[in-house]
């Protein structure tokens, strides 16, 4: 609940900070204007420390919970890449990992021993399990799982 108030805690320790230090000027001397209540400017400072403790301790509970939930998300993502990528039989793993790498066709028959129309065959079926419509689709999933 407080998190919906921590931009004004850093704002109001440092105004109460602020106020408490503020000094001034006469005759030569410069002192605290706050210099008759030393209870007043300690207890000023101490707020202001307290507000400061509490919008950091917020910020650290924020940042926690979000890396929580990135974890989170990142690891079922790659629970369904897998998924997607355990469909795939190992020739088409094979052409797969020959596409990603930057592998023309031509380069992936040679490589791989196989007929243009099997290598197609085989890059269809990649597209269907996978959910993908291109080459380059292919590429750029892959570089974000």
């Amino acid at each position: 609940m407080l998190y919906k108030y921590q931009k004004y805690l850093l704002g109001i320790a440092l105004v109460l900070l602020s106020i408490a230090i503020s000094i001034r000027g006469s005759d030569g001397k410069i002192s605290l204007v706050l210099h008759n209540y030393p209870v007043l400017i300690f207890l000023m400072v101490l707020v202001s420390l307290f507000l400061g403790a509490a919008y950091f301790q917020i910020n650290s509970r924020r940042i926690s919970s979000l890396l929580s939930q990135i974890r989170e998300q990142s690891k079922n993502k790659n629970e369904e890449i897998e998924v997607l990528l355990d469909e795939l039989s190992e020739r088409q793993k094979e052409v797969y990992n020959l596409i990603v790498s930057g592998k023309t066709n031509k380069e992936i028959m040679t490589e791989l021993f196989i007929e243009q129309s099997t290598l197609k065959s085989h890059i269809n079926q990649i597209y269907k399990k996978l959910n993908i419509k291109s080459r380059s689709e292919l590429k750029s999933k892959a570089k974000t799982w």
